[in-house]
């Protein structure tokens, strides 16, 4: 059969396909990779454990100045109070005692040396001793009971107050307390006040006694979570530090 112009008509033809075909670039997927997850990093030495102070949650106790560390304070806003503070608590009330009783005591001397001589003078030792044993007991077991702190105390925000619920001590147990914690050393301090003699070796051989009495007290303080010293414990009183 021939085609339209001439020839022989060979049938229908395929449309000729290019040389070359490009490539079309590869659409962007719509997932993009998964980043790698970072890896946990370890707590160094030096960090702080978790939940101490400065991370929130429950702050560990003070660091001890010296002895075994310290409790836990038993409330929110208090702690149970170091030695240091309590030491130096314990020589402002000294000082305050020490000048209220020397003024009173230099009065009544000064009095006494005039109205009946040495015998006069005899008088008022015995009399200045005795009242300085009184005038210590009234001191603490007053503030104690209705202050809950010395003025000592007062200064430096600590209180002497009942072991078992922090409660205001009652009368006897301050009377204990200042029978184990200040009753030695006044006794040490009247035989001071007693004069020479065989007074005066008894009175420093006690007082000898006495400070190494006092040393084994703040050692057992020192080993107590609570800074429970002996004469605490004999009371049944701890000493707390409130926050400012």
């Amino acid at each position: 059969m021939s085609g339209p112009y001439g020839g022989q008509d060979q049938g229908p033809r395929e449309a000729p396909q290019p040389a070359s075909e490009e490539l079309a670039p590869a659409e962007p997927t719509s997932a993009e990779p998964t980043p790698a997850e970072p890896t946990p990093a370890l707590p160094s030495a030096d960090a702080p454990p978790a939940g101490s102070a400065g991370g929130g949650g429950w702050q560990t106790p003070d660091t001890a100045s010296f002895g075994v560390p310290i409790a836990a304070g038993p409330a929110t806003g208090v702690t149970y109070a170091d030695l240091i503070p309590r030491i130096v608590a314990y020589i402002i009330d000294a000082l305050i005692l020490g000048f209220g009783f020397a003024l009173v005591w230099s009065v009544l001397f000064t009095a006494l040396f005039i109205t009946g001589g040495f015998g006069g003078v005899f008088i008022g030792l015995i009399i200045g001793t005795v009242g300085l044993l009184i005038a210590s007991a009234i001191y603490f077991i007053f503030t104690w009971t209705k202050w809950r702190a010395s003025p000592g105390q007062r200064i430096l925000s600590l209180e002497t107050v009942n072991a078992g619920d922090g409660a205001t001590i009652h009368q006897d147990m301050a009377i204990r307390r200042w029978l184990f914690l200040y009753g030695p050393g006044a006794i040490s301090s009247t035989l001071a006040y007693a004069g020479g003699g065989a007074i005066g070796i008894l009175a420093n051989l006690i007082s000898f006694l006495i400070l190494g009495y006092y040393i084994w007290l703040l050692y057992t303080a020192a080993q107590d979570p609570k800074r429970q010293g002996f004469h605490d414990k004999q009371a049944n009183t701890v000493v707390v530090k409130r926050s400012a």
